[in-house]
């Protein structure tokens, strides 16, 4: 699972999207994405196996992201 992670230079998660399914229903959103702020960047991030089932909100809230390495680790 892949998540888009817009986060500051020391790697705070400032927002977090799961690329997703939205049920039986048509979104008309053709085209959508994120746009960093100034000192901020955005990264696609493998989301490692035991986080997979972690709700957003609680790994936005716990984690930061590692620059160098792009990976979530403990906040």
């Amino acid at each position: 699972m892949k998540l888009t992670v817009v986060a500051d230079q020391g790697g705070k998660i400032l927002s977090i999207t799961q690329f997703g399914d939205v049920g039986d229903k048509v979104s008309g959103i053709t085209k959508a994405g994120v746009e960093a702020g100034k000192g901020h960047s955005v990264h696609e991030v493998d989301v490692p196996r035991e986080l997979e089932k972690t709700p957003l909100l609680d790994i936005h809230k716990g984690y930061k992201l590692d620059l160098k390495s792009k990976q979530l680790v403990k906040a």
